[in-house]
């Protein structure tokens, strides 16, 4: 029995559709100008650094200390500057004019919680010295600038000389690092730049690194001995970059990371990490070694493909999960011989455990040597104080790209964010804090010039994706999910919708074609989006199964039977989708149609084929494929439109009568007329074989099997061709064809031109005609003899041609 199949291709199956369905469903996954209402502060100052004690956010600004509570209000805030001399620790403007008032820039903010919870904020103006702010005695909190004082033995105000363990910081930039066990150990870094202006007026310089141990007096530093401290040697002071970026603790070691220079007399940068015992009172077991972030490019291991990002910008230690500690790093590539930054940065992720087996395998192999930039590293043993010459470099991919201005979300190793954070016009700070958290709700604050923003760690929101392809392959992190064709996390879901991060609505966008033919395996093409898509399987091998076409209440294949009803009417094509919990139905229309060829013109044409044939008829343009052929060999195809095919008909080795039949799909259709091959048209000559250069001369070809083609044409070759259409002659054994006009090339003597006949596409061997002058005629005269009127005309014309209606006039020639 005869049957009618639907064949649905899925254009995520089919390469040869996918074009046209990508072309279709063109659209963008993510929509980056979606903007977010995020919590923010804003200070009257830059903000330089920032510590949260207690759940209380503590920002150091030049010339503010503020406190903020976890939503970013402000709590209370103290004046740090502009100040006099007498209003300095120590004597950093005694030889200023006391009524001068300087900026003070925070340098260091530390949090402490050992004795009475405390913060140290330590200015530039300050000589070096911190101020403490006694937060909480016992008996309550208090704002940042109700118990402030300077923290170091016997200064006051703008009064004394501060002992040389209180001087911390350096104008040039420090690490402070609080390590509590019994006691307070303030470790510190305190950077060297070159060229950058110190506070005039200093009177001391602060050591290079150093730890020192809080007073139990809580009134300044002491150091434990003559070696809790290393400085740069004289020869290197002012003309040695060393910058301290970041500093943590993690079990019985304090960590420094750094920027410096790759050896004394190297013009090259680089990064390097120092580590030091927590415990010790000297610095007695310090080690450092380089440490860079390389990229790898996993296909290629050729050392062509490696990224060096060799400058350190930023860095964060945090634990993840129970025992894993972990250190994030942001790296750049810096310029050539320069510690600056280029745009090109990426972030590296490594464990503290890896960190550590690299030192102690190159500490216990004594690949070391002498930290040749510090005083009195000659007198340290091998493995009392020794620099790793090894690099560091684990942990391959690129993680994210950072651009100027921008804080860029990222929860996976794409190269591409989930969503751009427009925070300010002014670049991100170093500085950079994540409030503790029980749950996975936490944030992270940064800061861009005198603005702080608070950024949840799932993201600012789900509305920037905007299919739900998009949002449900997402990560997990953000909490995403599906709801009434919106990327919302539940919360945003209204109750009565169903809000799902694990399958997709199927979406059709268009399908063709519209229209088949009865009884034509017609092949569907349905386009669309999420057609069994769901977050754990990509539509491949079994998945599909999960859909099925229905066309007329029946799968794609059904008898004749089963459809004969629907004959020229739109019938239902029901798109199926067996979702996890439901079954998702589409329906659209799908009109079947009944081709009918009326008849063809013309019925015959020359065996050399190319005569234009057209088919008239109705719905010939139905389904997904016509063809036309004449006999066995194909009729190409050169217009389509539902009642009417064009097509150039095939070559024939014989003269033959031949069926005319159409295709659609697996629908064949028949002419009722047969196509006639006949011999190809002989041209034997032409008269006259001259021409007037203005043309308008009647040409006669004659020869055999003229008859063969219907449109004759007459194509006559110059420096152009020139084509003009011609009849048959009374009895069809010529063909009549009147010459074209070559007045506008302007030619001044005969010319030879090549003439060829087409008749529907055959072309006949070239002929010559010759153009010549057209004649100059003077004193025509109308006469009568013999019952005739005869015209006499003086003519000054070479080569005389003289026809009248086709009839040879006398000719009487005079040389004028």
């Amino acid at each position: 029995m005869d049957s009618l199949l639907f064949s649905m291709l899925l254009w995520i199956l089919c390469p040869s559709v996918r074009g046209w369905c990508d072309h279709a469903s063109e659209r963008t996954d993510l929509n980056l100008s979606v903007t977010y209402d995020l919590p923010t502060f804003t200070a009257d100052f830059p903000v330089q650094n920032m510590v949260i004690v207690d759940g209380i956010i503590y920002v150091g600004a030049i010339n503010r200390i503020y406190a903020l509570a976890p939503n970013l209000t402000k709590l209370s805030e103290y004046h740090t500057g502009p100040l006099s001399a007498n209003e300095t620790c120590g004597q950093t403007l005694a030889r200023r004019n006391s009524n001068e008032k300087v900026d003070n820039h925070n340098i260091a903010l530390v949090g402490e919680k050992m004795y009475d919870q405390g913060l140290y904020s330590c200015g530039s103006v300050d000589n070096g010295v911190c101020r403490r702010h006694v937060l909480n005695e016992g008996n309550g909190l208090k704002t940042v600038d109700e118990d402030v004082y300077c923290f170091a033995d016997k200064v006051q105000l703008g009064n004394g000389q501060p002992s040389d363990s209180d001087v911390v910081v350096s104008p040039s930039g420090s690490q402070v690092l609080n390590v509590e066990s019994n006691f307070i150990h303030f470790f510190v870094g305190n950077s060297e730049i070159p060229g950058k202006d110190n506070v005039k007026g200093m009177t001391t310089h602060p050591h290079t690194i150093s730890l020192r141990k809080m007073r139990t007096s809580q009134d300044g530093f002491t150091f434990e001995s003559g070696s809790s401290y290393m400085d740069l040697i004289p020869s290197l002071r002012g003309n040695y970059y060393l910058r301290y970026v970041y500093s943590f603790h993690s079990g019985p070691f304090t960590y420094f990371l750094t920027v410096q220079k790759v050896s004394w007399d190297s013009q090259a940068y680089h990064t390097r990490i120092v580590r030091m015992c927590s415990s010790d009172k000297s610095i007695r077991r310090y080690v450092e070694m380089p440490l860079e972030c390389i990229s790898t490019n996993k296909r290629r291991r050729r050392s062509g493909s490696l990224k060096v990002f060799n400058i350190l910008q930023a860095a964060h230690f945090t634990r993840v999960g129970k025992d894993e500690e972990m250190l994030f790093a942001a790296f750049a590539q810096g310029k050539p011989n320069s510690p600056e930054p280029t745009p090109n940065s990426a972030i590296c992720i490594m464990t503290i455990k890896q960190i550590n087996e690299r030192f102690r395998s190159n500490i216990q192999g004594c690949s070391t040597v002498e930290p040749y930039h510090f005083t009195g590293s000659d007198r340290k043993s091998c493995h009392n104080l020794v620099r790793v010459r090894l690099f560091l470099s684990i942990f391959g991919e690129l993680l994210v790209t950072c651009i100027s201005f921008f804080f860029k979300v990222l929860y996976s190793r794409s190269s591409s964010p989930h969503v751009n954070v427009r925070l300010d016009s002014r670049p991100v700070s170093t500085s950079v804090v994540l409030p503790a958290t029980a749950h996975s709700k936490g944030a992270v604050i940064v800061a861009t010039g005198n603005k702080i923003t608070k950024i949840p760690l799932i993201g600012p929101g789900c509305s920037q994706m905007t299919t739900c392809t998009s949002c449900l392959l997402s990560s997990n992190v953000t909490e995403c999910g599906w709801c009434n064709g919106r990327c919302t996390r539940k919360n945003e879901c209204p109750s009565s919708s169903t809000w799902t991060q694990d399958y997709c609505m199927p979406v059709i966008t268009k399908f063709s074609p519209a229209s088949g033919p009865l009884l034509g395996s017609t092949i569907v093409t349905i386009c669309g989006r999420n057609f069994g898509f769901n977050k754990t399987k990509t539509f491949k091998g079994s998945d599909t199964l999960m859909l099925s076409v229905n066309v007329a209440g029946v799968p794609c294949k059904f008898s004749k039977g089963s459809i004969k009803r629907y004959v020229g009417a739109c019938i239902p094509l029901l798109f199926i989708c067996c979702l996890p919990h439901s079954t998702h139905n589409l329906q659209l229309c799908l009109c079947l149609q009944d081709p009918v060829i009326n008849d063809i013109f013309p019925t015959f044409g020359p065996k050399s084929g190319n005569t234009m044939l057209t088919i008239r008829g109705a719905f010939l343009d139905t389904g997904n494929q016509q063809s036309v052929t004449i006999g066995e060999k194909i009729c190409k195809i050169q217009s389509l439109t539902s009642t009417m095919i064009t097509c150039k008909t095939p070559s024939h080795a014989f003269t033959s009568k031949e069926w005319v039949k159409l295709t659609i799909d697996s629908v064949k259709r028949q002419a009722a007329t047969q196509f006639t091959y006949n011999e190809d048209p002989i041209i034997i000559n032409i008269q006259p074989s001259h021409s007037f250069m203005s043309g308008g001369c009647t040409v006669s070809a004659r020869g055999f099997f003229l008859q063969s083609g219907l449109q004759p044409q007459m194509v006559l070759t110059v420096s152009l061709k020139n084509t003009t259409s011609c009849v048959y002659g009374e009895n069809q054994t010529s063909i009549q064809c009147t010459t074209p006009s070559l007045a506008k090339l302007a030619l001044h003597k005969a010319v030879v031109t090549k003439v060829t006949f087409v008749l529907d596409g055959y072309s006949t061997p070239q002929l010559d005609l010759v153009y010549v002058e057209d004649p100059l005629f003077h004193d025509p005269k109308l006469t009568s003899k013999d019952n005739k009127s005869i015209v006499e005309l003086k003519v000054r014309v070479q080569n005389l041609m003289s026809y009248t209606e086709n009839h040879k006039c006398k000719e009487n020639i005079e040389e004028l």
